[in-house]
């Protein structure tokens, strides 16, 4: 069984863990500011059996909305329904206010899954984070 429940702090290398497993990329997110998510922000995560399978992470910005940073679930365990109760449990927490995120034009699978969960794109925007890396769609909901 598959439940959601608010991240606890000695979670938080699991979940940047899961993620580097899932986008095999090293450092996705910083040791230490992962931690400071938990704490301070919105991080839900999926678990089966205590293991963390899934995790939605977000920061209340200075302007009063809700900024979707990472939203990720192990590959085995996709097209469950994971990553949807994620993000329910997230708009539950935030009711009325924005939230926001950024998703590559070419990722159709998360494009599909925002827009079922009320998302709208907004509009594009050329090297999101100044990396010199391809553009990103701007969703709101």
């Amino acid at each position: 069984m598959i439940r959601i429940c608010k991240a606890k702090i000695n979670e938080s290398q699991k979940i940047r863990k899961l993620e580097e497993k899932v986008w095999k990329e090293k450092n996705v997110t910083d040791k230490y500011d992962i931690a400071n998510f938990v704490r301070f922000g919105y991080v839900f995560v999926a678990k089966e059996k205590n293991k963390i399978i899934g995790a939605i992470i977000a920061m209340k910005t200075k302007v009063d909305k809700i900024y979707v940073g990472d939203w990720v679930v192990d590959k085995r365990y996709r097209r469950k329904g994971i990553g949807t109760m994620l993000y329910k449990a997230l708009i539950r927490k935030v009711e009325g206010k924005t939230l926001i995120a950024f998703v590559e034009p070419n990722n159709t699978k998360s494009l599909k899954a925002h827009s079922r969960l009320g998302f709208r794109i907004i509009r594009k925007i050329e090297d999101t984070y100044n990396l010199g890396k391809s553009c990103r769609l701007l969703l709101k909901r």
